[in-house]
């Protein structure tokens, strides 16, 4: 098991290129095919610019990133001390109820990134919001509950 850590200030502008980055590196070491980490990825800067943006209401605030190669999967944690939040409690119907071309601009990520990553979930603990987000790796076959095969 390899294991990786990130902590960022939420106010920084560079923060979204910060989180690619690091789960870049964590895909690339794990072995996930470019399908994946680019889901991943979309997850955990979806996830990162909601804390900044919403949950520290752009004024900062620390955001810890972990990740954690294990044999089948890699698994991204992002905590922070901002109010609690659960997306998993999101409820994008009434937008989505909406006709397209009325729809506002905005509030469409959150939906798309939780549910092209293979595990979401989110923990309150000790006073910090805690989002884990899970890819599991393919195996040798190619199989293990990835969309695409892996690439070359």
């Amino acid at each position: 098991m390899l294991a990786y850590r990130l902590r960022i200030d939420g106010s920084n502008t560079s923060m979204p290129g910060v989180v690619a980055d690091f789960v870049e590196a964590l895909a690339g070491e794990a072995g996930l095919t470019t399908h994946q980490t680019y889901w991943l990825r979309l997850a955990a800067d979806e996830i990162t610019t909601n804390i900044a943006h919403h949950g520290y209401r752009g004024c900062g605030g620390v955001v810890d990133i972990a990740g954690e190669i294990e044999p089948d999967r890699l698994r991204v944690w992002i905590e922070d001390d901002a109010p609690p939040f659960d997306p998993t409690l999101y409820d994008p119907a009434p937008r989505l109820a909406v006709p397209p071309c009325q729809r506002e601009e905005g509030g469409y990520g959150l939906l798309l990134a939780l549910k092209k990553v293979d595990e979401f979930s989110y923990e309150f603990v000790g006073g910090r919001n805690r989002n884990i987000l899970v890819m599991r790796l393919l195996g040798r076959d190619g199989e293990a509950g990835a969309e695409c095969p892996r690439d070359s």
